[in-house]
């Protein structure tokens, strides 16, 4: 009888034990966290400065890089520095295009870049962006155009004509000029004349005795 009670007594304790057992593995396992699948988002506050530039996330327009604040200076970097909506400006260069590939860029179409993009140049020179062959420097042609860029044109190219003032056909050296083409008055090859305000004094006039060298040979009225 009392064998008996023994073993009851000692069943019971371990059936007690074992419900023990099996509410704390349930408790355990009610409290391992369930992966929904869904990524947390944390939310930085307003007064966080993330990059450590002095400027909260309010104020930053990028508080993730230390370079870009209000306060910073704008740097050629393709980024809005100074956070105020522009990307660049004002810390540039100049760059001039040069449509006709001649090295020279003109002056009324430019842009301000960090560097030198393709058909643009640094410097402003060229007169006609439309012509390879006009430019500052380039040789002087008879072609009606001012090659050289230096607000002149045909000058010092063609032939040398001298000024024929009186219209006797004899030019003086007092005037001269570069001409392409042949003028019909005005200007002749020769520049014999001792008189261009007389038209009765040449190299070819007669001698006559009035006081002047009407032949232009250096003499005065050195006939008989």
């Amino acid at each position: 009888m009392e064998a008996h009670l023994r073993m009851r007594n000692l069943l019971l304790f371990t059936l007690l034990a074992c419900g023990a057992l099996l509410a704390c593995g349930d408790k355990e396992s009610s409290t391992t966290p369930v992966d929904s699948g869904t990524a947390t988002t944390h939310v930085q506050p307003t007064d966080a400065d993330i990059d450590g530039d002095g400027y909260t996330v309010a104020e930053d327009c990028n508080d993730g890089d230390a370079r870009v604040n209000p306060g910073a200076a704008e740097n050629c970097d393709g980024l809005d520095n100074d956070c105020d909506g522009e990307v660049d400006e004002g810390v540039g260069d100049l760059f001039y295009a040069d449509a006709d590939g001649d090295g020279y860029g003109d002056p009324a179409v430019a842009v301000e870049a960090c560097s030198q993009g393709d058909d643009y140049v640094p410097n402003d020179g060229d007169c006609d962006d439309d012509d390879p062959t006009a430019y500052p420097g380039a040789a002087e042609d008879c072609d009606g155009a001012d090659d050289d860029c230096d607000g002149e044109t045909d000058e010092d190219v063609g032939t040398l004509y001298f000024e024929d003032a009186d219209g006797d056909g004899y030019g003086s050296q007092v005037e001269t000029t570069y001409l392409c083409e042949a003028p019909t008055t005005g200007w002749t090859l020769d520049d014999t004349d001792c008189d261009d305000a007389n038209s009765e004094i040449h190299p070819e006039a007669a001698e006559v005795p009035d006081g002047f060298d009407n032949d232009c040979d250096g003499e005065v009225d050195e006939t008989d």
